[in-house]
């Protein structure tokens, strides 16, 4: 870096998802896709670890490949990944140990998918996943009323009501009947006196 030269923009965190290479749960799978399909979906960094424990060629392969290390340098195994995340994640009723997908900011527990889901259909991912926002939260219609003038707001409130926005006469009804506030009190009153 040179003299006069911007500094490199910091990476944000990536998002750990902790996966099930070969769950045999198709809730899972699906789960652990539509986690991965969203967070691409919004461009935000990601860093998937299967703690599937490998069987087969094509598994001990993927094992190597998502080998991490450690601050020293050290390795990190699968094994040690998943009780990382058994560790940090919570686990539902009735399970033994957290099932994937478990995400994760760093160190710092997320949630599981049911809480990813509610987080993307409440528009709060981002507060979610521990992430600054990259749009402001929108509400709705609060912006709109706030520009208009309070003529075309009141136009508005009488149209949703039933109510003509302008004074004009309703068709089939009396134009110059007078109202009945104006007819004096001793007329309408038809006592008789004795």
């Amino acid at each position: 870096m040179g003299e006069g030269e911007p500094a490199p923009a910091a990476t944000p965190p990536a998002i750990k998802i902790f996966i099930s290479g070969n769950s045999g749960s198709k809730e899972i799978s699906n789960a652990q896709h539509r986690i991965t399909m969203i967070l691409k979906s919004l461009a935000i960094v990601m860093e998937v670890v299967d703690i599937s424990a490998p069987g087969t060629e094509e598994q001990l392969i993927l094992h190597i490949r998502f080998l991490k290390f450690s601050k020293e340098g050290n390795m990190y195994s699968m094994e040690e990944q998943r009780d990382f995340m058994r560790a940090g994640a919570k686990k539902k009723e009735g399970q033994r140990f957290a099932l994937p997908p478990q995400l994760f900011n760093g160190e710092k527990y997320c949630g599981d998918y049911d809480d990813f889901d509610v987080a993307n259909e409440d528009d709060e991912l981002e507060e979610f996943l521990g992430l600054p926002r990259k749009t402001p939260k929108a509400v709705p219609g609060k912006l709109e009323d706030e520009i208009k003038p309070e003529s075309e707001n009141a136009e508005k409130i009488a149209a949703a009501e039933g109510a003509p926005a302008e004074a004009a006469p309703v068709e089939g009804a009396p134009t110059d009947a007078t109202p009945a506030e104006a007819v004096p009190a001793e007329e309408t009153s038809a006592e008789p006196t004795s």
